[in-house]
C-alpha cells in the first residue's frame, strides 16, 4: 500500500492542522491504522495507532523536556512505543533524554513539506519507517 508523502501547507499548521499533518506523516512512514485521538484518547496523547502513541509539539521554540518524560511514561505503561511530533528546536539535553527513554522525536515543516528525525532514534525511524522497528 503506497501513501504519498504530505503535501506542504501554505499557511503553515497549528493545533489541529498540524496533528492531521502528523498523521498523515505517520500514515505515510507505515503506521497505516493512526488515527486523531478524540475525546477522553486526546487528553491522554494527540495521534495513536496499534504500535504507536504521539504527541504534536506545534508551537514555535524548543521543546520542553516534560513531554518527552510524559510519553515515555504513559507509553511505559500502554505498551506502545512514543514519538514526538516537534515544529520547533530540541536542546540536545532533550535529544539525549529521548534518546534513553525510546522517544522518537520528529521535526515536522508544514510549510516546507519535510519531515527529519530530531534524534538518534528520530532519524532512524524516517530512515526505516514506522512499520518495522
Amino acid at each position: 500500500m503506497n501513501i504519498d508523502r504530505p503535501q506542504p501547507r501554505q499557511w503553515g499548521a497549528t493545533g489541529r492542522e498540524a496533528a492531521e499533518l502528523c498523521r498523515e506523516w505517520m500514515l505515510y512512514l507505515g503506521a497505516v491504522d493512526t488515527v486523531l485521538s478524540q475525546g477522553q484518547a486526546s487528553e491522554v496523547c494527540d495521534l495513536y495507532s496499534s504500535r504507536w502513541l504521539a504527541w504534536v509539539a506545534s508551537r514555535r521554540g524548543n521543546l520542553d523536556a516534560e513531554l518527552v518524560e510524559r510519553a515515555a511514561t504513559t507509553c511505559t505503561k500502554d505498551g506502545r512505543q512514543a514519538l514526538v511530533f516537534v515544529a520547533g528546536g530540541v536542546f540536545p539535553t532533550v535529544q539525549d533524554r529521548a534518546d534513553a527513554l525510546a522517544v522518537g522525536l520528529l521535526r515536522f515543516d508544514a510549510r516546507g513539506g519535510d519531515l527529519d528525525g530530531a534524534n538518534a532514534l528520530g532519524r532512524r525511524l524516517v530512515a526505516s519507517g514506522l512499520a518495522v522497528v
